[in-house]
């Protein structure tokens, strides 16, 4: 009877991720159907699931030199690169940098602190578009990539600082005394002997800020104006004239603005998961 029992669960597990994997990858593979589909097909009126004549025409525009969909396309590529190398250049030190010392240093209030860190996370962008709009206007630091990161960092720090204080806890603080006895000072003791253990978190850490950076949209929308900053996300939006709405390209736009993101979350996914798993077993 128990392994009866035992055998309806395994399929009962297997049947639930067959259903999540259609469920996650239907979107995609229409949205690829969409972007082989020549726009005619698109709008007329059909019943056809797969196009008749299919093309890759859309991909061409985007690759191709010669096309201004084309050069759109990869600025908006190289724009939301930058964003994210940047974020990463000034984020992961600057979580590391506040963590470490909140997990070490405990203080009256630290509770409280951690959670009105945790609350942040919960606010809407739209809740501060506007102050942050007025604030851009003000300084003039509408259209400049480099202030847009700073939007960016504000917004996944939260996080990133929760997972490394999470993570640092669970680390004995004996590695910290023998260190000390060797003559370390706390920065180098934390440079030396807590960042080579911690790899995995902070991993973790650099692929969320990483895969947030590259899905920006609301933000960017508002306060980077111009194709000389806007993110792919926002230029795949754009590809809508005053008369008609090219599908075909966007849809082509957000087949290829996958592959970034996918081949890094798929490179560094044992580390997403070490990190996410590790950091979480405290706080």
């Amino acid at each position: 009877m128990k392994d009866k029992m035992s055998l309806w669960f395994r399929i009962l597990y297997i049947f639930l991720i067959i259903i999540f994997i259609i469920f996650m990858l239907s979107p995609i593979a229409w949205s690829f159907i969409m972007s082989i589909t020549p726009q005619v097909e698109i709008l007329s009126n059909t019943t056809n699931y797969f196009p008749e004549n299919p093309t890759l025409e859309n991909y061409k525009s985007l690759l191709s030199l010669d096309y201004r969909q084309g050069d759109l396309f990869r600025r908006g590529i190289i724009n939301s690169l930058v964003a994210a190398v940047i974020s990463l250049f000034f984020g992961i030190p600057i979580a590391v940098l506040c963590a470490y010392p909140m997990s070490r240093l405990k203080f009256r209030g630290f509770s409280l602190f951690r959670n009105v860190l945790l609350f942040t996370m919960a606010i809407p962008v739209f809740a501060t578009i506007i102050p942050l709009y007025k604030i851009f206007a003000t300084f003039y630091f509408l259209d400049n990539i480099f202030a847009l990161v700073l939007v960016y960092i504000t917004s996944f720090l939260p996080l990133a600082v929760w997972l490394l204080i999470s993570y640092f806890d669970t680390l004995p603080k004996e590695l910290e005394e023998a260190a000390y006895i060797d003559g370390y000072t706390k920065f180098r003791t934390m440079i030396s002997v807590i960042l080579p253990v911690s790899y995995p978190v902070i991993f973790a850490s650099a692929l969320i800020i990483f895969l947030t950076t590259w899905n920006q949209f609301q933000i960017p929308l508002i306060l980077a104006p111009s194709n000389a900053t806007k993110p792919i996300a926002v230029v795949i939006s754009e590809f809508v004239t005053k008369s008609t709405v090219e599908y075909g390209l966007m849809n082509a736009g957000g087949i290829l603005a996958i592959f970034p993101p996918a081949i890094i979350a798929l490179v560094f996914r044992k580390f997403l998961i070490k990190g996410i798993v590790g950091g979480a077993t405290k706080g």
